[in-house]
This record gives C-alpha cells, sequence and structure tokens, in this order.
C-alpha cells in the first residue's frame, strides 16, 4: 500500500531484518515507526499494521500493510486570545504553515505532528522574548474535514501582562566587578524582559569565566516577580568549578582534507589554559571553510581519564562536495541572452586551495577567467592567488573593447576580521568600433599596470549570503608601473547587514570612488565610471548617468554620448524577504541612489542625485543567484522610464 514512500526509505526505520527471529514487540514497534515517519511526511491519516504469511514450516514471510490517504493539509491556523501580536506575526514564528500557491514547490502546507508540537513551544519562547512571561497556550484544537484532506487549528492563548526588568543582582563565586559584568550584560533594569537576551547573556558569562581557564563553570538565574507590579528581578549566580587545560586535539571524519587545513584554524593550544571564546571562534573558522556540512561540525571536549583537570578536544566533520561544475544559459538586460559554464574546486586535493574556471558568452559580453587562490602560502598566514582573464564587451553605445591581462595578489590577517592585500595588475586593453568622434584611440589602446594596496574588515555571519554583520573595505590603486596608461583610484566599500525581524534581512551598502591624473595625462574613457543598469541604479538603463556630451554628426543630427566621470558616489537600501524558504526564492524592495560627477559631489549638490526604487524577486538556484528586478526613477530624465532587469550573482 506504500505509493507516495518507498521501500527503501521505510525499511531504514523497522528493526526487523531478513532472516532474524520473529519478535512480536519488534514488530509492534516498527509499526510505531513507520507511522511517526509517515506523519513526518504529512501523511497524519496514514494507517499501518502487519499480517504474517507462511512460506515453510521454518520461514514466515512478514507484511507491513499501509494505507496511506492524502497528505493532510493545513487549510486555517486560527488564534484566539492574541492581543499583543496579530495572527500573522504568531504564523510566521511556525514552521506549520497555510496551504498556499507556492506549497507545490516546497512542501509547506503539509501537517506534521512534530513540526506542530514545536510551533506551540516556539510560540511560548516568542511571548517570552517580548516580556510575556506568564504565557500560556492550551492544547490546540485540530479539526480534519470530512473528506480528510485538510486539517483546521485553533491555538488559545492568555498572553498575561508584559513585565520589564526591575533590578539585576549577582551571587555565588563572582570573579569580575559588578561593574565589567554589567557592561558586559544586554539585558538592563527598566528593560522590556527578554528570555532570548537573558540567554545569549548567560552565554556571555560563561565565556567570561571560560576564558579564564574555568571550563566546568556553571550560571544559573533565578527570576523573581515583584509583588503587585508587572516588574521581575533577574539574580544571576556563578559556579567557577576547576581551572582546566587542553589536552590533546583530535580530528575525525576528514577523509579528504589534510588534517592541517583544519588544524591551521584552531586557535587553541594543546597544553595551554582552557578558553570558551577561542573554542568558538575556532569552531566558525572551521564552519567558514565551506568544506564540511555545517551542521556535522561537532567541537567536543572530553575529560581525560587520569586528570580530571585535562580536557582533550575532538574535532568531527563531515565531508561536504567542494567541486562545482555548472552550465547555464539565459538572458540579461545588461548583456543580452548569454551560455555560461565554470568548473570550481575549493578544496583541491584536499589542501584547502582554490581553483576556478568560468567562461560566459553573451551577446554584448564574452568573459573568459583562470583563477587560483592559496589561503596559507608555505603554512604561514600569508594568502596568495591570481587571474587570467580575457573580457570581449559591446555593451556601451560609445565603443566596444577588448581586454587580456592578469593580476598577481598576497595578503594577510593584520587584526581579527581584517586582512591587507597588495595586488598587481597587467591589461591590454583594445578599441574597436568607436561610435564617439571624441574618443582617442592613443589614449584608449594600450597596457595598464598597475598595483592597489587594499584594507578590508570582513565581519559578515556568511560570505556568500549574508545576514548579519559588516564589510568595510578601502584601496588604492595606481596605474603607472610601466604600461602606457597612468591614474591614481581610491575608493571605499561599506556593507551592512541586519535581519531585523523574523528573516526580514535590511542591506545597506554605501561606495565612493575617485580618480586622479597623473601628470596631466588624460584618464581613457574605458576607466572612468558611468551609472545605470542592474548592478547600481537600477531604475535607469546601461550608462545612462554621467557627464554627457553631445556632437551633430556628419548628416547633421545631435548625438549624446555619456563621457563618463571622476567620482561616483551610490547607495543602496534593500529589505529581502523569504519567499518559498525551501525552493530558494526571495522578495525584495529596494532603494538606490547616486550619481557620477566630473571632479567632486559639489557639482549640483544633493538634489543632483539620481534615485530610484523598486521590486524584485530573487532565486538561489544551482548556476547562482537570478536576480529578476524592475526600479522606477524617482527624478527621471525625458528619455527614461521604468527599467526591468534581469542578472546573475548577489548585488552586494
Amino acid at each position: 500500500g506504500n505509493d507516495e514512500v518507498s521501500e527503501d526509505d521505510l525499511k531504514e526505520q523497522i528493526k526487523t531484518k531478513k532472516f532474524s527471529i520473529l519478535d512480536v514487540n519488534t514488530v509492534k514497534n516498527d509499526i510505531k515507526s513507520l507511522q511517526k515517519f509517515y506523519e513526518e511526511k504529512g501523511f497524519h491519516l496514514a494507517a499501518v499494521d502487519y499480517k504474517i504469511q507462511e512460506v515453510t514450516k521454518e520461514n514466515i514471510k512478514l507484511v507491513f500493510v499501509v494505507k496511506e490517504f492524502d497528505q493532510v493539509k493545513v487549510k486555517k491556523v486560527l488564534f484566539l486570545g492574541n492581543t499583543a501580536f496579530n495572527d500573522d506575526e504568531l504564523k510566521g514564528i511556525m514552521e506549520t504553515k497555510e496551504e498556499s500557491v507556492f506549497s507545490f514547490m516546497s512542501g509547506a502546507g503539509n501537517f506534521k505532528e512534530f513540526n506542530f508540537q514545536t510551533d506551540v513551544e516556539r510560540i511560548k519562547y516568542f511571548y517570552k522574548t517580548k516580556g510575556y512571561l506568564q504565557i500560556n497556550v492550551a492544547t490546540p484544537h485540530t479539526t480534519i474535514s470530512e473528506d480528510k484532506r485538510w486539517v483546521f487549528i485553533t491555538i488559545k492563548l492568555t498572553e498575561g501582562p508584559q513585565f520589564s526588568v526591575n533590578d539585576i543582582s549577582f551571587q555565588g563565586e563572582v570573579l569580575f566587578s559588578e561593574e565589567e559584568i554589567r557592561e558586559k550584560i544586554k539585558l538592563k533594569s527598566n528593560d522590556i524582559y527578554s528570555e532570548e537576551t537573558l540567554r545569549l547573556d548567560i552565554q556571555t558569562l560563561t565565556e567570561m569565566y571560560q576564558d579564564e581557564g574555568y571550563a566546568f563553570a556553571n550560571v544559573l538565574r533565578t527570576l523573581q516577580i515583584v509583588p503587585g507590579e508587572n516588574k521581575v528581578d533577574v539574580e544571576f549566580s556563578f559556579e567557577k568549578g576547576k581551572i582546566a587545560y587542553f589536552g590533546n586535539i583530535i580530528v575525525k571524519g576528514n577523509d579528504k582534507t589534510r588534517d592541517k587545513v583544519i588544524r591551521r584554524e584552531i586557535l587553541v593550544r594543546e597544553g595551554r589554559k582552557f578558553s570558551g571564546s577561542l573554542l568558538r571562534k575556532s569552531k566558525e573558522n572551521v564552519e567558514r571553510l565551506g568544506f564540511f556540512e555545517p551542521k556535522s561540525i561537532i567541537f567536543n571536549t572530553i575529560t581525560q581519564k587520569d586528570k580530571d583537570d585535562v580536557l582533550d578536544l575532538e574535532v568531527s566533520v563531515k565531508e561536504r562536495n567542494t567541486g562545482q561544475i555548472s552550465l547555464g544559459a539565459g538572458y540579461s538586460t545588461g548583456t543580452g541572452g548569454f551560455l555560461q559554464a565554470s568548473i570550481a574546486q575549493t578544496n583541491l586535493f584536499g589542501r584547502g586551495q582554490n581553483i576556478s574556471f568560468s567562461m560566459s558568452l553573451a551577446e554584448n559580453n564574452n568573459t573568459f577567467n583562470v583563477g587560483f587562490t592559496e589561503p596559507y602560502l608555505f603554512d604561514s598566514k600569508w594568502s596568495a592567488g591570481g587571474d587570467i582573464f580575457r573580457i570581449k564587451n559591446t555593451q556601451s553605445d560609445s565603443y566596444d573593447y577588448k581586454r587580456i591581462g592578469f593580476d598577481l595578489r598576497v595578503g594577510y590577517p593584520i587584526f581579527e576580521y581584517t586582512r591587507l592585500f597588495f595586488t598587481y595588475k597587467f591589461e591590454d586593453t583594445t578599441l574597436s568600433d568607436v561610435k564617439d568622434p571624441t574618443i582617442d584611440a592613443n589614449t584608449e589602446n594600450g597596457v595598464a599596470s598597475s598595483v592597489k594596496t587594499s584594507l578590508v574588515f570582513d565581519k559578515r555571519n556568511n560570505r556568500f549570503e549574508p545576514t548579519d554583520g559588516f564589510y568595510l573595505g578601502v584601496s588604492s590603486e595606481f596605474a603607472g608601473v610601466g604600461g602606457d596608461k597612468k591614474w591614481l583610484r581610491n575608493d571605499f566599500d561599506g556593507r551592512y547587514y541586519n535581519n531585523i525581524y523574523n528573516d526580514f534581512v535590511f542591506r545597506n551598502q554605501v561606495y565612493l570612488a575617485k580618480m586622479e591624473e597623473i601628470n596631466s595625462q588624460e584618464i581613457p574613457r574605458t576607466e572612468k565610471y558611468t551609472l545605470g543598469g542592474p548592478r547600481n541604479l537600477r531604475g535607469y538603463p546601461y550608462e545612462a548617468i554621467g557627464p554627457k556630451r553631445t556632437i551633430i554628426d556628419d548628416k547633421g543630427r545631435p548625438r549624446t554620448f555619456n563621457t563618463g566621470g571622476l567620482f561616483s558616489i551610490t547607495s543602496t537600501f534593500e529589505v529581502e524577504h523569504p519567499l518559498v524558504q525551501e525552493a530558494g526564492l526571495k522578495w525584495v524592495v529596494f532603494y538606490d541612489i547616486g550619481n557620477i560627477y566630473n571632479r567632486y559631489i559639489g557639482e549640483g549638490g544633493f538634489y543632483s542625485f539620481k534615485q530610484d526604487y523598486g521590486f524584485g524577486i530573487r532565486w538561489f538556484s544551482p548556476i547562482g543567484v537570478l536576480r529578476f528586478e524592475y526600479g522606477i526613477p524617482i527624478n527621471p530624465d525625458k528619455d527614461t522610464g521604468g527599467q526591468f532587469n534581469f542578472d546573475i550573482g548577489q548585488l552586494f
């Protein structure tokens, strides 16, 4: 009777095996396991029984009989008694979701008993994070429709009053001054009480003790409601335990990755005093490598049998696929129709090295790139790498160009989260099909040989899909180390990310860049700045923004060209939220502002800024992030209107 679930999946759930002695109790437990498995799959009404068929006098055939019925879908979730938060806010907390038009993509809408019971605890915890200490959630009432296709859920709440923090006190083996402790914790007197803030404070205080070597430190909290008031006293009590030291460091599960690749990310040392913060940062470093399944990375401390003050550190990992091959085709408003292919290996030969090859063939832009990075050069803290590239671009209305070159780079961590980079770049540019007669081919064609110094502070929680943290980068590039061209380019890139509420992620980027001439040598048009298109001001066409020059062609018609500017300033604000999380779909609303100037921002002031707003859909697909966005200019020129953009890759 198992039509929707495979036999192999069901066999994995039972303990009764072929050629084993029949045990009725084991079979009954198997039925419970199968029933639970079906419930987890959304078949809440599935029924499982068994029958025995005699094959010979010594052998029998055990048959599990399944009646699956259809998966039960959640039609409606109704809350009663909630006044502080509306139904939609509470539904957003739950993993159990109502059936929607996107359910076929994500599986959302299926009723799963285990998830539902967890949702009840989620609701309680949410209320306690908002100060409702006396929240009570009655046993939810579920009703199945007559056709057994739908479930209706009613959840009754008694919220109680909202509590604020009255007094915060500290008891027990207090190692630090009260002033030091109060500076570290987030919970403050007169604040709305939050169970989440208290939990994080306990983690912080525990880590403070562990950083002094007290590996077994215990921080307890006691809550006492002030009689007659909606206030609560919070008491922290401390048990420090004994000082401990790190023993052996053991790495397990790395079948491909070499031990040293993991060990060099581990900040603790054998024989050193225990440190909770170094242990936490070590785990973050290993996670950041991206070589292992995130949930498989476990840092476990084990007390040595003969020394109860020595803890061995066991690091367990599970390898993930670090090689990627992608093929794609589509259409981008910036480059037209395209074909792309890429091959990448981020853990080459288990050494942690990164090698990549990518190629994109489009109507207006063809690119080819081969790159290599060694994150720990000769087992030192220096990183090194390089790229070889070729670009042919016909996007501009003024000219086409071809670039061939390479770059070499080294980096070094000078502080926590901060790296210094040095890059040498060699690039040969050739223009063709020049439509703007004011462009001088002698200025544009030739070799640019440059050195660049960059300082990067990166404290994002994820480099590929950040939801929290910030990134700051400043760089200075000097072209003129040989070659035909000279300029000085300075830029600043600041990015901020914040999960403001329930997976609503706020993102902001500010980018400033300025070029300077050297010895009055003209800067090539191909190096100057323009704006417009899917990568910056999305309400304007490609290269629509920048200083303009109008000429009269040989037929007496006026023609306008964007000459590019030497100063660029842009800022983007976005709010992003999952649309169908399981399918990798997100929606976004955005606001862009910026402009290009010949020299500096004073040319026109704030009111000269171009602005737009818009919305879009993003799909985090196997070939990259696909962005479908529509931008609307706020202060459009006479020849601009709304702009649809499709592009591949994160904006920032």
